[in-house]
């Protein structure tokens, strides 16, 4: 079959490179994909807003299935176009897409699914937020709705540090804000694939996974060290699953990858906010753990036949990422081409995705020894830095 990859960052180059094992596929494409892709796909110069486009060239090229990878393209409806236009398509619609633009719209969904998730209340103007603030134990988390002119979540230890958020949010645009109770304990994501009806579970992983190492990089481990049996029970029975229900019961069937922040409390796990598409950089690190293709499951998904499908199996062990920058002024695309091609000849379990804009690269190895995979790491990310420069 024909498959059509729509993104261009380090997560596309990740699936690229899963999907192009699969004895299922006969051509891979990829829009606009990047030079880590190339290698592996054939990249089309292709807009990600360009949905008409898309769908042309899907026509022309007997495109059997897509997978879009990036909410931008689902919000403007390039996964509702193309399905309507009888080309298969793996990734939530724009009804769903919300449950990760809108914080709102989350929300709602957890007090209708009965969701563990953190407290919080709702204002729209900036002197109620404050003044609300005068009550509030400490530290809050501060989040607008939607991200507006660059708007982020803050984690406030102090008024003043709440006050300035609040204001700052309010100037760049925000029509609402949430000041939430901050949690405490691991943070993990977990990942799963619905077809609207039933969840497929996958695996967790973690951003804070190295605490003693050098700082210089962030990155991700899967699975997440603090996701035993049992909580990853607990999410499946009280995130996963109610949340898929709940956006069955609002009209929003969620179709696709869902992945879910969860801070793990002493009191359970609890949602901070979800993600509906393959997320940088975990995902790197969980389809290096995977076994067996992947296609089917996605396609499943589409056809909402996951019931049928058979649990997804994965390689013993632990596998992380590394995302570092290979800056200067050597650091041309020849040359972090030819510094990528030396670390994985001289460690073949190594595994380097790269982003759209070709300096920052997402390195990877698996592993049964964390101590080992960590130092091949960081042993890589300076033979890089060695080479290119």
């Amino acid at each position: 079959m024909n498959v059509l990859v729509i993104g261009d960052g380090a997560r596309a180059h990740a699936l690229c490179w899963k999907l192009s094992e699969s004895p299922v596929l006969e051509e891979l494409f990829c829009a606009p994909g990047n030079t880590g892709v190339g290698l592996i796909a054939e990249c089309v110069p292709i807009s990600l807003k360009a949905v008409h486009t898309i769908a042309a060239f899907c026509e022309e090229n007997d495109i059997d299935f897509i997978i879009v990878g990036t909410t931008h393209t689902m919000s403007i409806g390039l996964v509702d176009m193309l399905n309507r236009n009888g080309f298969p398509t793996f990734g939530p619609d724009m009804g769903a897409v919300k449950l990760e633009t809108s914080k709102a719209f989350a929300r709602e969904i957890c007090q209708n699914g009965k969701i563990p998730m953190a407290k919080s209340v709702r204002f729209t103007d900036e002197a109620s937020a404050k003044a609300h603030m005068e009550g509030s134990e400490l530290p809050v988390v501060i989040k607008g709705d939607v991200p507006v002119n660059g708007s982020c979540v803050a984690i406030c230890k102090t008024k003043d540090e709440a006050n300035a958020a609040i204001a700052a949010h309010f100037a760049a645009g925000d029509l609402e804000i949430f000041v939430e109770e901050f949690l405490t304990g691991p943070e993990v994501s977990y990942c799963a694939v619905s077809d609207g009806h039933i969840v497929l579970p996958m695996t967790s992983a973690t951003d804070d996974w190295d605490p003693e190492g050098p700082g210089l990089y962030r990155g991700s481990l899967s699975p997440a060290p603090a996701v035993t049996p049992e909580i990853e029970k607990q999410i499946i029975q009280k995130i996963m699953r109610p949340t898929v229900t709940a956006m069955k019961a609002a009209r929003r069937p969620f179709k696709g990858l869902l992945n879910a922040r969860i801070i793990l409390t002493a009191e359970g796990p609890k949602v901070i906010d979800y993600k509906v598409r393959f997320s940088d950089p975990e995902w790197q690190a969980i389809v290096l753990r995977m076994d067996g293709d992947l296609i089917p499951a996605l396609i499943s998904s589409y056809d909402e036949m996951l019931e049928r499908f058979d649990p997804f199996r994965w390689q013993p062990g632990s596998a992380a990422v590394l995302t570092m920058r290979a800056e200067g002024s050597k650091a041309t695309t020849e040359n972090i081409g030819i510094a990528i091609d030396t670390i994985e000849a001289e460690d073949d379990d190594i595994v380097v995705y790269r982003a759209n804009d070709e300096k920052e690269l997402n390195i990877t190895a698996s592993g049964t020894d964390l101590a080992d995979v960590r130092k091949r790491l960081y042993a890589a990310a300076k033979r890089v830095l060695d080479l290119v420069r």
